[in-house]
């Protein structure tokens, strides 16, 4: 069995004993036809949530031998990629929106690989913050350019919809390397691009 099964075997099993737990709240999953197949349904769910990692590691990896010859060396900036991922804390869906950037030196990425690099490396259950310093050094070590920086804003269902049910809430973090650490300059020009008015998040 493939590690893919395994884990779908896994989530299915952990998903009928929650529904257990329903049961014991009174709501009769065995009877209402509403809850057929429901851990079955929710286990694809989540493994369309959660990648494989070794998997996702090798895609992002394939993907940043995909490069073109650097004739720009200015900024270079994807902003407000939205993708998807889970709360290790809890298991509950975040919403992301990622800017980053980058100052290429001698390669540069193809601008479709930036969305997708951010959707693959944000469908784990992992802390934004790790997330935000993960890509941005991607950039920097991957690209070997003079700096990157990422700002990413994430709405958790933790906090939206269960704790404080803080609805308006963005958690932001950000993180930068060589020149957009050095220099405030870029810094500022970057945050100044990515935080100008924008569609709200939902």
């Amino acid at each position: 069995m493939e590690r893919r099964d395994k884990a779908v075997a896994h989530f299915i099993a952990g998903y009928k004993s929650i529904l257990a737990g329903l049961d014991e709240l009174g709501y009769q999953t065995g009877v209402d036809p509403n809850f057929t197949e429901t851990a079955a349904r929710a286990a694809k769910a989540l493994t369309e949530l959660i990648v494989d990692r070794d998997a996702a590691r090798a895609e992002v990896a394939q993907m940043m031998t995909r490069t073109f010859p650097a004739r720009y060396r200015e900024m270079v900036i994807s902003k407000h990629n939205v993708a998807f991922g889970v709360c290790p804390h809890h298991l509950l869906p975040v919403l992301y929106r990622v800017s980053l950037a980058y100052i290429p030196t001698s390669k540069v990425i193809g601008i479709s690989k930036l969305s997708r690099i951010v959707q693959v490396m944000s469908r784990s259950p992992t802390l934004q913050e790790d997330l935000t310093h993960d890509l941005c050094r991607l950039l920097v070590e991957g690209l070997e350019s003079e700096g990157a920086a990422v700002y990413v804003e994430g709405l958790h269902l933790c906090m939206a919809a269960r704790g404080i049910n803080a609805h308006e809430a963005r958690v932001v973090t950000s993180a930068v390397l060589g020149v957009f650490l050095d220099n405030p300059a870029t810094r500022e020009e970057f945050l100044k691009l990515v935080t100008a008015a924008h569609p709200n998040l939902v």
